[in-house]
Formats: C-alpha cells, structure tokens, sequence
C-alpha cells in the first residue's frame, strides 16, 4: 500500500453510512410537521392574517418584507435537504428491498412537502432534485407539471399500500398511525381531494375528481386524523409553541381574525388566544397551569395534523357547493365547525349554539355560500393551517383582507397581499441558471406576480 494512499476521503468512521427505511420514516414525518408549522408558516400567517408580527422579524412581514433570506433555510434544511431528501431515500430503498408501505407512506409526505413548495414559489425542482452529488444544478419543473406529480404520486401511495408488505411493515417507527394501512389510504385520499381543490381556477372537473377520491373512503374522526405526535419538552415541541418559548413576544393573533371571533362571540378565541402587555398573544409559558385559558396551539404536546378532520369537511362543503349539491355543503359546513370546535375542547352547548347562529346558509347566494364557507375554515384552520388558507385566499379571493397600508413597495410594487415568495438566496448562488429561467417563465420575481395555479 503506497504510504500517500489514505482511502475514501471525508469519511467519519465514528458515524453510520448508512441506515434502515425504520431509522428514517420518524426523521421525515417529524419534518415534514414542522414544515407545516414553523416558519414557512409564521410568514404565511402574517400574510393571510391569522399573525401580526410584533418584534424583529415578524414585525418586517406585516409590510410584505419578505427577501430571498426570510425562507432560505426553510427551503434547504426543511424541505429538499431534509424531508424530501429523506422520502427520497426511502422510497430507493424501499423499492429496492420491496417493502411498499414504507413507499406508500414516503410517497404520501413528499406529496405534502411538493405542496408546500409549488404553493409558496410555482416553478420548482423536483424530477431533476434529490439526486445529491449526480444533480448539483436541477432544472425547475413547471408548476403544472409539480402538482401532477403529487396526484401521482398519491395514486402510486395507494397502490403501494394495497400491497403486500414485503419483508417488514412500518410499526411503531411509523409515529402517525403504527402502520394502519387503511388510515394512510385514507390519508392519501384526503390529500388527493386537497390538492385537487388547489386547482379550481384551472380545472373546472376539480370539484367532481374530489367528491369521487372521497367517495373511496377517507378520514372520518377527529380521532383518526394524521396528526404527528409533538413531545412535552421544547425540542420536540409543536413549532408554535416552540418559537413561541425561544422567541418570546415576537408575533400575537392578527386583528382580522380577532374580530372575526369577537364580532360573533365565537367560543374558540379562549382557546386560541389571550391578552399579555396589551397584545392577543398565542403561547404563554406554562400555560397548561391555567385550565380556564388553556390555549389549544401555546402546548409543546399539541399536535400536528398532516390534513385535519375539520379541513377535510370544509373541502367536502366546498366541493358540494360547487357540484351544485348545496344541502351536503351546509351539512359538511356544520360537520367541519364541529370537529374544529371539539379537537379543541368547546362546550357541546357552545358548538350548538354557534353552528344554529351563524352557519345557515341556506338564504344565501352561491357566492356568498363559498365566501362563508371560506372564511369558517379559515378561522378554524388556525394553528394549523396558514399555508392552505393562503392557498384559499388565492385561489376564491375569501376572506376578503384588505393589505397592509403601509405595506412596502421592495418585493411587492403593487403592494398587494403577496401572491408567491422570492425564490431563496441559496438558489440564486448555487443553481443560478436555472433559477432565473423559471424566473422568467413565470414572468418574474415579485410578491406581486400570481402563480400559475391561481391565475
């Protein structure tokens, strides 16, 4: 052996080089919960009005500073170097080993983590991404190529699950649901509907194609919904909370949305928020130790639903509503509320007494069915669901927010409520080509500029 020779370079032999689909599956359903819920959230919040920043910077995303840096780490860490990097690799090894449920399950999560992606910046990488060192410069896949690929790979989910096991089934390293093959064909079901309704502006049968992946059997309990499994300690904690307890006093419930609850006495803004120093915050340390504010969304422990019961109603009642079956909408409508209000903790007398007041809608236009049907799923959405509210919001105009009025003109020259993000600083050092071809083809790089999918 030549004495110059040292072998394989950059090679820590105190770490594994490789590990089980068994020792990843946690890893990429932990992150992609939190990518639901940190801060690619906390910066849709504050657009769509369910936050108002009030320190540092949240304070900068209430006028629509949002930069190329405000979700750089988001985009590499959270989403392609770390929860669609490990679907990736499990999907390659599960298909090399012929274990699909594992498959199924990866397939279902890099769905959910492409969602997020092409709703926040349209044009994205993905056929040509996950290929580590072989693809340093991955071109971006159009926006409607993306969300075609989520459809299939939420069919190749359900078909991977309705398979046989293989050697080894996901268990208890499976922390949504131990390996319940039939609640993640559920799930997978439920998103298809999501994503579907993603697309009503450019698919006129994208009502119908949900009601019929629904009509195959999907979530039906509060009790039953993927919910990802948050610990009682602050890193392991729901995200909310968590930046809550490390960046203390940063961002408090929008006043939008507080007079949605207060103009209707709705009973969730007790479990919602609380005043602290003259401002609705969200989190207050130790708040379990008061049963009378108990807020649902301020716990380590509260935990993160990959698509909610409640949600899954309201796209029932939406799809309804547009198929022209108007007394489903209003049954799925009251349905949604409930299970918004149980999860958590309303009164049984306080749900009534709420959905009899103020969810008839029976009188009411088309439209002003949709605009209400909108508006209660956006205030039951919150704490979970800012990213598919901004959707919403694009994609039916509803609620009606009226932007900043001191919103800046940097990003956002016409300084409406933002339409996309910058791509991150990081593309534009590292896959700069690429970057601005889709930047191009998308017709630039403002908030400004409406996405393909809402057009």
């Amino acid at each position: 052996l030549n004495s110059c020779d040292f072998g394989d370079t950059n090679i820590d032999p105190s770490k594994l080089d490789d590990v089980e689909v068994s020792q990843i599956l946690p890893a990429a359903e932990a992150q992609t919960a939190r990518n639901m819920g940190s801060v690619g959230a906390r910066v849709s919040g504050v657009v769509i009005q369910h936050f108002k920043g009030i320190a540092d910077q949240p304070l900068a995303y209430n006028t629509y500073l949002i930069d190329e840096n405000a979700l750089d780490d988001y985009w590499v860490g959270g989403l392609y170097a770390g929860a669609m990097k490990d679907c990736q690799i499990i999907i390659e090894k599960g298909e090399s080993q012929d274990i699909p449920h594992y498959v199924g399950i990866a397939k279902i999560l890099m769905s959910i983590n492409l969602g997020i992606a092409t709703s926040f910046w349209g044009d994205i990488p993905y056929s040509e991404a996950l290929k580590g060192f072989d693809q340093l410069k991955p071109t971006y896949d159009s926006q409607e190529a993306i969300y075609e690929t989520i459809q299939t790979l939420l069919d190749e989910a359900i078909e991977d699950l309705n398979q046989e096991g293989g050697e080894f089934t996901p268990g208890k390293d499976d922390l949504i649901y131990e390996g319940n093959r039939a609640l993640w064909l559920g799930t997978a079901r439920a998103l298809k509907a999501r994503y579907y309704m993603h697309l009503v502006k450019r698919d006129p049968n994208a009502s119908v194609n949900a009601l019929t992946v629904l009509g195959a059997g999907t979530i039906y309990a509060n009790t039953v919904q993927p919910e990802f499994p948050f610990g009682p300690i602050q890193n392991e904690a729901n995200p909310i909370a968590y930046y809550g307890e490390d960046r203390a006093g940063q961002i408090a419930m929008n006043p939008f949305l507080l007079d949605l609850l207060d103009t209707k006495d709705d009973p969730r803004k007790q479990f919602y928020t609380r005043v602290v120093n003259g401002n609705n915050v969200i989190y207050v340390r130790n708040d379990k130790e008061d049963a009378v504010t108990d807020l649902y969304w301020g716990q380590f422990d509260s935990p993160m639903p990959l698509i909610s019961y409640s949600e899954l109603l309201f796209i029932r009642a939406e799809a309804n509503l547009r198929a022209g079956i108007a007394t489903l909408a209003q049954s799925n409508l009251n349905n949604a509320v409930r299970a918004n209000m149980e999860v958590l903790g309303v009164d049984e007398a306080d749900i009534q007494s709420y959905i009899t007041s103020h969810l008839d809608i029976a009188s009411l236009t088309d439209e002003q069915k949709l605009a209400k049907i909108i508006e209660e799923k956006f205030v039951a959405m919150f704490g979970q669901g800012a990213i598919e509210c901004w959707v919403d919001y694009r994609r039916t105009g509803y609620p009606e927010l009226d932007p900043a009025t001191d919103a800046s003109e940097s990003f956002n020259p016409s300084k409406v409520i933002p339409q996309r993000y910058l791509y991150p600083i990081s593309e534009r050092s590292t896959n700069r080509e690429n970057m601005e071809e889709a930047v191009s083809r998308q017709g630039g790089h403002l908030l400004d500029q409406t996405l393909w999918a809402f057009q």
